[in-house]
């Protein structure tokens, strides 16, 4: 797993594909007028092209957080240990002499 919540991801998905199937057979069986669309190869490969084109717009995005949030992080831990230094400075003997 990618990530820490993928699993809850993967039970929804698996749960709505478990829902259509039955709601598939229900409306075959209840509606006698009811019958599948049927979906062409352009229509499914550009259906396929969308959901990569919004992964990545998704995965793009967070990396993006991600560098802003670690450049952040690594300004902050210098600024700590600059504070830090300077409160040892501060609480350290004064030179004998």
């Amino acid at each position: 797993m990618r990530f820490a919540n993928d699993t809850s991801f993967h039970l929804r998905m698996a749960a709505l594909v478990v829902g259509s199937l039955l709601l598939e057979q229900l409306a075959r069986k209840h509606l006698p007028n009811w019958t599948s669309p049927s979906i062409g190869v352009i229509t499914f490969v550009l259906g396929l092209a969308w959901v990569a084109l919004t992964a990545f717009h998704h995965g793009k995005a967070l990396h993006e957080r991600l560098r802003v949030a670690e450049d952040q992080l690594a300004r902050l831990r210098a600024h700590v240990d600059a504070l830090e230094a300077e409160q040892r400075a501060r609480r350290s003997l004064p030179p004998m002499g």
